[in-house]
């Protein structure tokens, strides 16, 4: 499917829902004209009572005048939180596709998201249904607090930290996310941000913009990160606004 048509498709499937943030259309922001990739990003989300719909396109890196004409390659959706009235709607653009065993689905494993996947042409649809909250183990005491101490010293180094979050968040609970807090007004750290993301946790959101106020004009891969980031979370607020 051409840009432009993935563009309708989404407008007809979610018209009506409410935006939580604003889009990130990347040909339309200068800043990312020189984030070395070889394709042109699209973010949306699309926000309902407790549940958030985040929206990504790809496709390859022309001139900006010829996107709406190129073909996407990649359009996926991630349906997070609580909201009924998200899923037929995001099931409409699957469905825009015909059935396919997806390209990565065996490389990924089981890693607690549920993914259906269909193709129009060469514009691969993947529909990510991330698990919701639930009680889960604790780890080990004493595994949790050698992870906490990693997190928490500030002469850890970056690939020490980014570890100890992978392991940490295995365990989804009060606590870890208090320690990935404390962790981020110890050193930056963006596999935190990220998880703590994906988890709606509202706390994050000063250290986003904090990191986003830090990063360097000449470095725009952080700054479309860290954008996406912040843009997520204010979602998620709106659906905290809507209780």
């Amino acid at each position: 499917m051409r840009l432009s048509h993935v563009q309708a498709l989404l407008d007809t499937s979610f018209q009506g829902v409410e935006e939580g943030a604003a889009r990130m259309y990347e040909p339309e922001d200068s800043r990312f004209d020189e984030r070395l990739s070889a394709v042109w990003l699209e973010y949306r989300w699309y926000v309902h009572e407790r549940g958030l719909a985040e929206v990504f396109v790809k496709w390859k890196r022309v001139e900006k005048e010829a996107c709406a004409q190129e073909e996407v390659s990649v359009l996926r959706l991630h349906l997070l939180g609580h909201s009924a009235a998200l899923t037929p709607r995001a099931r409409r653009v699957l469905e825009a596709g015909t059935p396919s065993p997806g390209k990565l689905l065996e490389l990924l494993g089981e890693d607690g998201v549920k993914r259906e996947c269909s193709a129009a042409g060469p514009t691969g649809i993947t529909l990510e249904h991330w698990p919701h909250p639930a009680p889960q183990p604790l780890l080990p005491e004493e595994t949790f607090q050698a992870l906490s101490a990693v997190l928490l010293h500030p002469e850890s180094s970056f690939e020490e930290r980014h570890e100890a979050v992978d392991r940490l968040c295995r365990e989804r609970s009060p606590r870890v996310v208090h320690t990935l807090l404390a962790a981020l007004e110890v050193g930056p750290s963006l596999s935190a941000l990220r998880r703590l993301s994906e988890w709606g946790e509202p706390g994050a959101l000063p250290h986003v913009e904090r990191a986003l106020a830090a990063v360097a004009p000449d470095n725009p891969a952080d700054l479309w990160t860290l954008t996406a980031l912040q843009r997520r979370l204010r979602a998620w607020t709106r659906t905290f606004q809507g209780m």
